[in-house]
């Protein structure tokens, strides 16, 4: 028979779920095989030093071939600039690309705005493609929120045209739920500030 009280007994399990442990804690805290280390940090004679495990790093290394043609929605009439579907590095790191966002962006700007400064400045090459963007989704949420954190960032170098209204789109990913999400945006449509270009570096 148990030497504790009922109120004592009480009291630990309040503290343990105070502290966030759970059912399956418990179990383990009764299998530990080491609970006389336990009472010597309980009556001083021990300290807990924390040491932390090393997490295991994420892959942002991204790899692209370019010599195959990516596949466009069905409403898609035509590439704008199919010149640039090759173009770009094989490889490269993710986390090495930059987010490049447009001046009067930070107010509210026209999509059409920011493409025509792109192409203005010469700066569409520079930015990711269709196909970088679905290498991006292939590598899942952990590594797209360790570079791009909760916003939907910009594949300006694909923008498309549509069939029926010939509206111009540009792709985007970011995540929803528990999922990295493709997306395309009209360009009449009014880009934010969490809405910022995936370029490389130069």
């Amino acid at each position: 028979m148990s030497s504790y009280s009922e109120g004592q007994t009480h009291q630990l399990m309040d503290a343990l779920e105070a502290a966030g442990y759970e059912p399956a804690d418990i179990t383990r805290l009764g299998q530990f095989n080491n609970h006389p280390g336990i009472l010597d940090v309980l009556r001083g004679r021990a300290e807990i030093v924390m040491i932390k495990r090393d997490e295991v790093p994420l892959d942002t290394i991204i790899r692209v071939n370019r010599s195959i043609r990516p596949e466009y929605p069905d409403w898609v009439e035509r590439v704008v600039h199919p010149e640039l579907e090759s173009t770009g590095p094989a490889e490269y790191d993710l986390a090495a690309t930059s987010l490049w966002l447009h001046d009067r962006q930070r107010d509210g700007v026209a999509g059409q705005v920011i493409y025509d400064h792109l192409k203005q400045h010469g700066m569409l090459a520079s930015c990711l493609s269709l196909q970088d963007a679905m290498e991006i989704q292939n590598k899942g949420v952990a590594v797209f929120r360790q570079v791009f954190g909760d916003q939907f960032v910009y594949f300006w170098k694909s923008v498309v045209q549509s069939r029926d209204a010939r509206y111009l789109y540009v792709p985007s990913l970011g995540v929803l739920g528990d999922q990295v999400v493709l997306r395309w945006h009209w360009l009449g449509l009014a880009w934010r500030v969490v809405w910022p270009a995936v370029r490389f570096v130069r």
